[in-house]
């Protein structure tokens, strides 16, 4: 016996174990998409090298959103540079900032100043011409890294970190 699709969706309509696995595919295509969503706004860490620039990235796994951390080794001009893309309520661009990461008992503190980005109109904190070896130290510490920049802070989760900083100290020749 045949049905065509009028009576087939007929058919599930009337019959409750007809409607057991459309319901399931449903759930199943929204946790999917559930997933995907918070797998895009997971942060991740990252290290990449490209010739002399070196980074260090905790961010999200689409790299067209700005990291909340972002540590460069620019190994042919000697210097490295830090930027915290957490909004530092209040400020303006140039302004002085202490920059703090700590863990544990370890900390690194780092002059650096606010930085406007026009793209996002966030003030975040960037530090230039900094010691990379503190930083590293505090990074390579177990358990979450805290960054204080002013009234200002945001956490760093360990998880992937020990590989990613691995990574970064052998391509960064500043330490």
């Amino acid at each position: 016996m045949q049905l065509n699709l009028h009576e087939s969706i007929h058919a599930m309509m009337i019959r409750p174990s007809a409607r057991i696995p459309l319901v399931l595919a449903f759930l199943t295509v929204t946790l999917l998409g559930a997933s995907i969503a918070r797998a895009e706004d997971t942060l991740v860490w990252i290290s990449k090298a490209n010739g002399s620039l070196v980074t260090l990235a905790y961010g999200p796994v689409d790299t067209i959103k700005a990291p909340l951390f972002l540590l460069s080794c620019f190994n042919g001009m000697d210097i490295a540079v830090l930027d915290v893309h957490q909004e530092i309520a209040g400020g303006t661009s140039g302004d002085k900032l202490a920059i703090e990461l700590s863990t544990g008992a370890v900390t690194a503190p780092l002059m650096g100043e606010t930085a406007h980005d026009d793209a996002s109109g966030v003030t975040f904190a960037e530090a230039s011409d900094i010691k990379v070896k503190p930083v590293l130290a505090v990074l390579r510490e177990k358990g979450p890294v805290t960054v204080r920049m002013g009234d200002a802070t945001a956490t760093l989760a360990e998880h992937g970190r020990a590989e990613a900083v691995e990574s970064f100290s052998q391509d960064c020749t500043l330490q």
